[in-house]
């Protein structure tokens, strides 16, 4: 019986000691993949090749801001008012790199390939007479000649500047002005004009609909 007994005892330990060793090589090769895991879980990590979350726009400029409030205090009071508050406008680089460049090219009309975004464009001369501000009051001046109940301009007004500008699904603009010397909407009597570009995301005045 005590030869049973030694036996089988041997036998646990070499049992127990080709286990421990299997367990050891297992998580030899199981930890590298792991600590990869769980490395890639860590907070703040994302798939960007540089290894970390992309950073947040930076803010607008002290122009840009310009451009936004001015624009957002009209959204802020459009005629009639809205059921609820138009959400405000914010920066988009994208528009404001598609206005600039618009604008430097000195062509007073509306952009053809300013993508799936709406536009509002103003003209003034001489140079230095208007101010940004001055270009978005002259868009919201519309207002007055803007009908809601029938959706229609005043017959030879315009008013899609406006209703661009306070249209409610636009949640994005971005503006540019250009001191013009060439092809200036005054004719030779001014021959320098001051452009006013912006581009709004997503755009708006679709024919039919009310801008809120």
């Amino acid at each position: 019986m005590m030869v049973d007994a030694a036996a089988g005892a041997e036998a646990r330990q070499m049992f127990c000691s080709l286990a421990g060793l299997i367990f050891l090589r297992t998580m030899r090769r199981l930890l590298p993949a792991l600590l990869l895991a769980l490395a890639a879980c860590e907070p703040g990590l994302s798939d960007n090749p540089d290894g970390g979350v992309t950073p947040p726009p930076p803010p607008p400029t002290a122009e840009a801001q310009s451009w936004l409030d001015a624009q957002n205090a009209v959204r802020r009071a459009p005629r009639p008012p809205p059921p609820s508050p138009l959400p405000p406008l914010t920066w988009s680089e994208a528009a404001a790199s598609v206005a600039a460049s618009w604008a430097a090219g000195c062509n007073y009309q509306h952009n053809p390939n300013r993508g799936e975004r709406g536009e509002n464009i103003a003209a003034s001369a001489p140079p230095g007479r208007w101010q940004l501000t001055d270009a978005v009051a002259a868009w919201a001046g519309e207002a007055s000649d803007y009908d809601y109940a029938s959706n229609t301009c005043a017959a030879g007004k315009q008013c899609g500047h406006y209703t661009q500008i306070v249209w409610a699904s636009t949640l994005r603009a971005g503006c540019a002005h250009k001191l013009c010397t060439a092809n200036s909407p005054f004719g030779s009597g001014a021959p320098q004009w001051d452009f006013w570009v912006c581009d709004y995301e997503p755009p708006g005045n679709f024919v039919g609909q009310r801008p809120y």
